[in-house]
């Protein structure tokens, strides 16, 4: 059975000396990376760790992600990745549900992550800092063997990965190695990467588009870039990195992608990027404006694909190789075909596959998918299935996702066909957002639904998450459930839901919640907090600009108290909320302010003295420079 590690050491071998992977100016070689990774994995079996057992990561990327993850794997363990960002409680259900042996955090999160481990009660869990994991004295020099634990060299699971889920709780969904190094290959040889390539690397390593970044390079010979984890924050600063660090391969999110088109022109990479040669987007919807837009910037020189995968499936099982005109009959930039080993199938309410041209779920057909859920999830509707399929049963996974087959064989995606969403990049379960609503001792009734609604005079409107709820407690604040939530609640998700108190909710004939009903009322803002289009004062007077600023923090992020040296970005705010603000700003209280002070000044007091300076006329010190 081939292990993702092995082959990864094996290129090791036949290049040591190159280097492997590179963070603010330090850098690892393949020969270092696999010294490091080996003695991560010793160091895990010398605290107890058996083979098959689970070990959490909470950790920010660095240049020890990589010793830590290769660690893991070979020492025989299956890595969790856990957000550093997560709220408390998140963590703490985290490591209950997944039971890891060990949880591996930096220094900077020992005491939480301490926290959440005692909390949790797992049993022989313990927090162990990475850096005591890297290497010292006695590096051994061969890989460990895996013949023992209940793991088994049988056992190759990989990783559980946790994404939202249904049932109210994310779902952990387990990746074996089989499948992964099938990925890899396909990927490395389809791209045709080669030792010379540098790839970008910016997603967390609990999202799993960051296996891709991370391993693709390294089964190749190729270079692994960590970018800071603020950089895409700033899409100016993050381009001037791209251009530095030479980038050839350049993974993102069509968000991230949108960002980019919105920076500056005049900073480097701002108007080209003659290193960069291939593009891969995936994580969401592509647009065409999106990427002709790109290609008008930065010329059409360079390759765009758009790739498709829920996590279910193993990172990526549909490919599209973006021409330079549209693909004729599409709305959104199709996800293409299918990858070597996989298949697609698109079924109707029935079960039978559709014709083309018509909607229907899109069914990934593959040996090659996920193991399942982890133990402890209720399987969400049997979404890992067999299907008929050319003659025979196969092994599938129901993607939720509405799509329908283009004349030219292409697959192009249309919408969801459950209550699960994509906003900016983030997958996001309306069901788990109503279960933690509703499990609030005061809230009788919650419905949560996502419509698109006019924001700030926007034409096109922007999803939100619209929270409706019922209270008997007349005294219930929306203060209080917003507080509730955000215990529960990743901060990007928070900061995109608006809440609504009803008397009652409506009801159908049929005495089912009316969502349509709840979306028109949401569309039209009718009682909701943070309205789509609220009102505009005057431009503010430097007596009063702070509290206009504060009240529009407090709209944007969903956040009741903001102290002064409170930071925009770690609050939950993102790039598109950045360019809201923004644009807030200069209606209400300068018209000079630029999207880069934003991140300059991310602090309240920063940004409001920077506000009160161009009021005054004059300049500020920069404070707290968003990282």
């Amino acid at each position: 059975m081939e292990r993702v590690e092995s082959i990864i050491f094996e290129q090791a071998g036949r290049t040591p000396d190159a280097v492997a992977v590179e963070h603010n100016g330090s850098r690892l070689s393949y020969a270092e990376l696999r010294r490091q990774a080996l003695h991560v994995g010793f160091r895990l079996r010398e605290l107890g760790l058996e083979p098959g057992q689970a070990v959490g990561i909470c950790q920010d990327r660095s240049l020890a992600t990589l010793p830590l993850l290769l660690g893991v794997w070979s020492a025989g363990g299956v890595v969790v990745p856990i957000s550093h960002n997560a709220p408390e409680k998140m963590v703490e259900w985290l490591i209950e549900n997944s039971s890891p042996r060990l949880v591996v955090t930096d220094r900077a999160f020992e005491a939480r992550v301490s926290a959440a481990v005692t909390n949790a009660g797992a049993g022989a869990t313990a927090a162990v800092l990475s850096d005591e994991l890297l290497p010292g004295e006695g590096l051994p020099t061969e890989e460990l063997p895996l013949t023992t634990g209940d793991g088994g060299a049988g056992d190759d699971s990989c990783y559980v990965i946790y994404t939202s889920g249904s049932e109210g709780r994310p779902k952990g969904v387990v990746g074996s190695h089989r499948s992964l190094v099938h990925y890899l290959r396909w990927q490395a040889a389809e791209f045709a990467v080669t030792g010379a390539d540098r790839f970008s690397q910016i997603a967390p390593l609990s999202f799993d588009f960051s296996l891709k970044e991370l391993l693709v390079p390294l089964i190749s010979g190729a270079r692994v870039c960590i970018a800071d984890r603020g950089m895409v924050m700033d899409a100016g600063k993050f381009l001037e990195w791209v251009a530095a660090s030479e980038i050839t391969v350049l993974c993102c999110v069509p968000t991230l992608l949108r960002s980019i088109l919105q920076a500056p022109e005049d900073v480097p990479g701002g108007r080209a990027l003659p290193s960069l040669r291939s593009v891969l987007i995936s994580g969401d919807m592509l647009r065409w404006d999106d990427v002709e837009g790109w290609r008008r910037r930065f010329g059409a020189e360079m390759s765009l694909y758009n790739l498709y995968g829920p996590t279910e499936s193993t990172v990526i099982k549909l490919f599209y190789p973006i021409p330079d005109a549209r693909c004729e009959g599409s709305v959104n930039v199709p996800v293409g075909r299918p990858i070597e080993g996989a298949d697609v199938v698109i079924l109707n309410d029935e079960g039978r596959p559709c014709e083309a041209g018509q909607t229907g779920e899109v069914v990934i057909v593959s040996d090659w998918i996920a193991r399942g859920y982890a133990a402890g999830s209720r399987l969400n509707g049997g979404s890992f299935c067999e299907v008929s399929h050319e003659g025979e049963r196969r092994r599938a996974y129901r993607t939720g996702d509405l799509g329908r087959r283009l004349t030219g064989g292409e697959v192009e995606l249309t919408g969801r066909k459950d209550r699960q969403v994509k906003i900016r990049g983030y997958r996001i379960e309306l069901d788990e957002v109503e279960s933690i609503l509703s499990e609030h001792p005061g809230v009788k009734d919650a419905a949560v639904v996502a419509p698109r609604v006019a924001e700030h005079g926007g034409a096109d409107g922007v999803p939100v998450i619209a929270c409706f709820y019922t209270a008997e407690d007349a005294g219930l604040t929306e203060q209080e459930i917003k507080g509730f939530a955000r215990e529960r609640l990743l901060p990007q998700v928070l900061s995109l839901a608006r809440f609504a108190r009803l008397d009652a909710l409506p009801l159908t004939t049929n005495g089912k919640v009316d969502r349509l009903l709840l979306e028109s009322m949401a569309g039209a803002a009718e009682g909701l907090a943070a309205p789509a289009a609220p009102e505009r004062e005057p431009r503010a007077e430097p007596a009063n600009y702070r509290s206009r600023v504060l009240a529009m923090w407090e709209e944007l992020l969903s956040v009741e108290t903001i102290e002064p040296e409170a930071n925009f970005f770690e609050l939950g705010g993102d790039s598109m909320t950045a360019i809201r603000l923004l644009r807030r700003l200069r209606e209400e209280v300068h018209p000079g302010i630029k999207l880069g002070d934003l991140y300059a000044y991310p602090s309240f007091a920063g940004l409001s003295e920077r506000l009160g300076q161009l009021l005054e006329g004059g300049q500020v010190e920069n404070k707290g420079a968003h990282v």
